[in-house]
């Protein structure tokens, strides 16, 4: 029962690189573009994302 209530309190946001949901409090890969926080599910997407900030920033804002 602690788990569920654990996940209920997640803040979910979407991997702009892959589309992987990603918990924003447990998250360890993390890069601010612009004014925003994005949040990965792994070390490569994160390398991918800071390669081309500009490419999935776009992309996140357009799926949001």
């Amino acid at each position: 029962m602690k788990e569920n209530s654990m996940k209920e309190n997640a803040m979910m946001t979407i991997d702009p690189v892959c589309g992987m949901e990603v918990d924003e409090q447990e998250s360890e890969f993390q890069s601010q573009y612009g004014n925003k926080k994005f949040y990965f599910c792994s070390e490569e997407c994160l390398t991918t994302f800071e390669r081309r900030p500009e490419k999935y920033s776009r992309a996140a804002a357009k799926a949001a």
